[in-house]
């Protein structure tokens, strides 16, 4: 018989192998962009983190169960790791690029019983790649993952099919984004798509507010619930989405020091993995509250979108690249002044950058976003003193992922770092997995 330790250990190795393919989301373009020639389009993992921040925040419009919203977005889109990232029109476009664009520019309508048959070809492979990418996880957490799925794919709860809805209109938002407004009219079948989903009342005057703000013909709203205030309120939702996209076109400025080749991993890509760990491995912690743990994992990064993205190293790294090659043979161990000088310059400098970010944000939203934004920083919750562990092991784990592929990368210093970190048990062991499995 096992012991409990050996248990424990093959737990946490098989959610390591489950993070280790999840991890390919963030190579994988999202294809209706990619079909349209779209030059290095968003990937699946920087489209998870922002439409699970968008269904938080409009999700708390709809009084919804935001803790069960977020892990349905986190959940959608990882059966894409073995089914990759298909679209409605699959098998349907001719291969000639200039047809296939002339068909691109409406919705294809076909009969009721032909998409029927074509919506449970799509489940039935989605549902047998999500099941073999669950394999080895044990029963309670494959079915976890598994049922927000299906409320996704089935619309079985209130919290499915809102988050269906709005993960049509942000994909229709990534659209308008990634074309100049000569090709909007590539964007017509995401429209026709969403104006055939879209049944909310708050999301139905959302997707007229997004026409508004793009196109030169506007739309009428006439809904009962529609005041000034609501269309302040989305409005300035709709900002922050926009201006929190660049997120998604940021790279980790970390794997640039390193040299790494051709890194790929945003920051969004970085926020979707860390929020994803933090569901899997804070589930383990009852005494976490689990919906503040995910919105704070899904803030911890905001503030990129005007900071960049901050490294300990920004205060000492030399020019030259020699000179950064030997800062990064060793972790730096600074005097304890040093060390809280830098955390308070980045701080300041994250929080005015948080700040501005939010200020349009309805007051209660603003401050909760804020404040998850400080407990993080300054470690001052059992949430926040855990997430920042968890938000080393992914530093790690994706730096180990690049050193598999360039053994000559300086990451030793990674480890003396992570060490540095993280305390909690379920933290350590996953660590001793990342040894046992990169060495």
């Amino acid at each position: 018989m096992k012991t409990n330790k050996q248990k424990i250990s093959n737990r946490v190795k098989e959610i390591l192998n489950f993070l280790i393919g999840i991890y390919k989301l963030k190579e994988m373009p999202r294809t209706g962009l990619v079909l349209l020639g779209v030059k290095d389009p968003p990937t699946i993992a920087d489209h998870t983190c922002r439409v699970s921040i968008v269904a938080w925040l409009l999700g708390e419009s709809r009084n919804l169960n935001i803790e069960k919203i977020i892990k349905i977005a986190l959940a959608h889109d990882i059966c894409e790791v073995y089914a990759g990232d298909t679209t409605p029109l699959r098998g349907l476009l001719p291969k000639n690029n200039k047809k296939r664009k002339e068909i691109l520019k409406r919705w294809i309508r076909l009969p009721l019983e032909e998409k029927q048959k074509r919506s449970q070809q799509e489940f039935d492979i989605e549902k047998k790649c999500l099941l073999k990418l669950l394999k080895s996880f044990d029963l309670k957490l494959r079915q976890e993952f598994f049922s927000y799925w299906l409320e996704y794919k089935k619309c079985i709860t209130n919290e499915g099919r809102f988050f269906l809805q709005t993960d049509k209109i942000e994909g229709m938002i990534e659209a308008i984004e990634h074309l100049s407004k000569k090709e909007y009219v590539f964007i017509t079948p995401w429209w026709e798509e969403a104006d055939e989903l879209v049944a909310d009342p708050l999301l139905h005057i959302f997707l007229r507010l997004i026409q508004n703000k793009f196109y030169t013909i506007k739309a009428n709203i006439t809904d009962k619930i529609y005041t000034k205030k609501l269309k302040r309120e989305l409005e300035n939702i709709l900002d922050f989405l926009l201006e929190i996209e660049k997120l998604k076109r940021l790279p980790r400025r970390i794997w640039r020091l390193l040299e790494v080749k051709s890194p790929i991993e945003t920051v969004a890509d970085h926020i979707f993995s860390v929020a994803l760990m933090a569901w899997i491995f804070g589930r383990q912690k009852p005494e976490l509250r689990m919906e503040k743990l995910l919105k704070m994992a899904l803030c911890h990064e905001l503030a990129a979108v005007y900071t960049n993205d901050l490294t300990p190293y920004d205060r000492i790294l030399p020019k030259c690249e020699k000179g950064r090659r030997e800062v990064f043979k060793k972790w730096l161990r600074l005097p304890r002044k040093e060390k809280e000088k830098i955390h308070l310059d980045h701080y300041r400098k994250e929080r005015a950058a948080l700040e501005k970010l939010t200020s349009k944000l309805d007051i209660p939203l603003r401050k909760e976003i804020l404040q998850l934004f400080y407990e993080y920083r300054s470690s001052s919750t059992a949430e926040a003193r855990f997430l920042n562990q968890v938000n080393v092991s992914a530093v790690l784990l994706q730096a180990l992922l690049y050193w598999k592929k360039d053994k000559n990368l300086q990451i030793d210093w990674m480890w003396e770092w992570t060490f540095e970190k993280c305390e909690d048990p379920i933290i350590l062991e996953f660590l001793d997995a990342l040894k046992e499995k990169f060495y």
